[in-house]
């Protein structure tokens, strides 16, 4: 059992490496079209009140795809800051990024004993939008929430994005250990999916609240800290977890008794503070699957509390190498014994690989404004000849300036020592000869490629046409907090995807991708794998069509699906399609509410036989 230790200390030294590293601050180009809370009279580090120059920043640009900017320091707050709304709730709390200077150096801090954070109902210091999910794009990243102390009912965070959205590299703090909850993800329905990345919740009464039957959450690399009633506690909602780390003396997880919800959770260090005897790690009422899970300090590990259908609680001396908790283990051409999962060795999964971090370049020469080499803010005309002569100039990061809109129609190489293009959050739109292609080699200056490009913080507007990204390159690919971006395989080169809305096609053998919280509503394939090496924490998906198809000898290895079936299903489609393949799928669950839900789910054909499936597994093996 050394591979759930080893991923643990690979995490810890990968958030303290965070820590580190802190000397350069996440800091814009001056014409980037950032929306600093600083032009609105916010100044930190003093005793000022900041609540009303913050929320006049986040007002000024409603559903504008901005990144409203705290500097580094400390602002102190006394009321809840709230997304704008809109008279028309769709068009409303949404498109808003609130970004720091880093996790360790902007703070956004409730004063001490606010009456208003002491009353019978909870109060959030950060609201990021209710129901329907429309709230595309929302994030908040790079920051610190401390709810002070004497606040009660104070809760850290209430945050809703659909589709695309996330909450990355944020520390939740509760100055006295108080407070209703830290990051509540269950204050409405229809929240996600969203990603949720590098996050430390510490006090509060409860770290985590998930809740609602749609539309799933995925999560990396979690930390809870001394929390009172309940580290995380889950309520119908699907979560997806790689790299939870929880140190407490109450339970870690509690999955409560519903009709729907499940978890799935791979690489997690659960240990018990001196917890009462009685305390299990995680109490479980309902579906759940476990991957490499270590427990220290409680009696007891898992409580499972379904007696008619799970498998039994677990001792707190065993690990869980892989296991589920109720017995529904599925495969059509092999032999499975379900209950001897928890002892593994029954099955093979792919390597994980961190996504790469790219370091953010200090503004300067090494920035790259499309506007500067000719494109059009407007609109009107290709801007794709602009985007090229940016990447040829030597700059090492290429942005889109807030505030604009760019059209995109030709095809663009990405190439040469260029290893950011962001968007700064900004919208294009694509005609259908747009194209980004990344390759190796072929910069007319022979300036030498950057080992990994980064395409992120950007949204296709266009509604039926979606953005090409080819990789042809030998190098490595990074692409998130992406909307309408579709990325195709066709090099050697690994592939990373995060809080990614858009398609995945791996077309040949020899690659590999890695996808954090991927998304797909469109009609017929989501995802495509021939040949290739795919592996998946995350996949959401809506509308008509197989949602992976693994060919060619390709091994697909995904850990959480969430199948929102409401468009119906066309008799006859599988959910997953296998040929002359090996898949395997964790965490399968499935949403529909007009009584046309998933008629097959998989079809599996090896050396000419074909065998399929009719009823949803939640574990699904493939192979001999």
């Amino acid at each position: 059992m050394t591979q759930p230790c080893l991923v643990i200390i690979v995490c810890s030294l990968a958030l303290s490496a965070t820590a580190q590293n802190l000397p350069q601050p996440i800091t814009f180009p001056a014409d980037g079209g950032i929306v600093s809370v600083a032009d609105f009279g916010a100044v930190p580090d003093d005793d000022g009140d900041d609540t009303e120059a913050i929320q006049k920043a986040l007002d000024a640009y409603p559903d504008g795809n901005r990144i409203v900017y705290l500097p580094a320091g400390i602002f102190l707050v006394s009321d809840t800051l709230r997304w704008s709304g809109a008279e028309n709730a769709a068009n409303a709390q949404k498109r808003t990024i609130l970004q720091g200077a880093g996790q360790f150096l902007t703070t956004i801090r409730l004063r001490d004993g606010v009456s208003a954070f002491n009353q019978s109902e909870p109060k959030a210091v950060i609201w990021t939008g209710s129901r329907p999910a429309q709230r595309f794009r929302n994030a908040v990243r790079d920051l610190t929430i401390e709810t002070g102390a004497k606040n009660g009912s104070a809760i850290g965070l209430q945050f809703n994005a659909s589709n695309q959205g996330c909450v990355r590299n944020v520390t939740i703090r509760s100055m006295d250990g108080g407070g209703k909850i830290g990051l509540d993800l269950g204050h409405t329905d229809e929240i996600g999916p969203l990603l949720v990345k590098s996050l430390t919740v510490e006090g509060f009464n409860i770290g985590i609240s998930t809740k609602w039957p749609v539309n799933s959450i995925t999560f990396e690399h979690v930390a809870l800290r001394n929390q009172r009633q309940l580290g995380w506690w889950n309520y119908h909602q699907m979560i997806f977890v790689r790299g939870l780390v929880s140190v407490n003396r109450v339970t870690a997880l509690y999955n409560e008794r519903n009709s729907w919800g499940t978890v799935t959770m791979l690489d997690a260090y659960l240990h018990g503070t001196k917890p009462d005897r009685n305390t299990p790690a995680i109490l479980n009422q309902r579906h759940m699957y476990l991957r490499d899970i270590v427990f220290s300090g409680y009696n007891k590990g898992i409580e499972n509390d379904d007696k008619k259908r799970d498998k039994g609680d677990v001792v707190e001396s065993t690990p869980i190498e892989e296991d589920t908790s109720h017995r529904n283990v599925s495969a059509l051409f092999r032999k499975i014994d379900d209950a001897t999962l928890r002892t593994a060795g029954e099955v093979e999964h792919l390597p994980i690989k961190e996504t790469p971090i790219v370091p953010w370049d200090a503004p300067g020469k090494s920035w790259a404004n499309i506007v500067k080499f000719g494109a059009d803010p407007t609109g009107e005309a290709d801007a794709s000849p602009a985007l090229q002569r940016a990447i040829d100039s030597g700059a090492r990061s290429v942005y889109l300036p807030g505030g604009a809109v760019f059209k995109f129609d030709g095809p663009v190489e990405i190439r040469g020592p260029v290893r950011r293009i962001v968007g700064f959050e900004g919208r294009f739109v694509t005609g259908e000869n747009a194209s980004w292609t990344v390759v190796d080699g072929r910069h007319p200056g022979e300036l030498a490629d950057a080992p990994t490009v980064v395409i992120e913080r950007m949204e296709n507007s266009s509604s039926e046409t979606a953005l090409p990204i080819r990789h042809r390159s030998g190098r490595t690919l990074v692409v998130n907090s992406t909307m309408g971006l579709d990325v195709t395989g066709q090099g050697k080169g690994d592939i990373f995807l995060e809080d990614h809305a858009g398609h995945l096609e791996l077309s040949q053998a020899g690659q590999s991708a890695w996808c954090r919280q991927l998304n797909s509503g469109r009609t017929g394939t989501k995802c495509i794998n021939r040949g290739g090496k795919l592996w998946i924490l995350g996949m959401k998906t809506e509308k008509r069509g197989t949602v992976i198809e693994t060919t060619n000898g390709g091994i697909t290895d995904a850990a959480g699906i969430f199948v929102y079936s409401n468009s119906g299903w066309d008799d006859g489609v599988p959910a997953f399609l296998i040929q002359d393949a090996t898949a395997t799928l964790c965490g399968i669950n499935e949403r529909n509410f007009n009584r046309q839900p998933v008629s097959l789910w998989v079809r599996e054909t090896r050396s000419g036989e074909t065998r399929e499936q009719i009823e949803r597994p939640f574990l699904y093996l493939s192979g001999n």
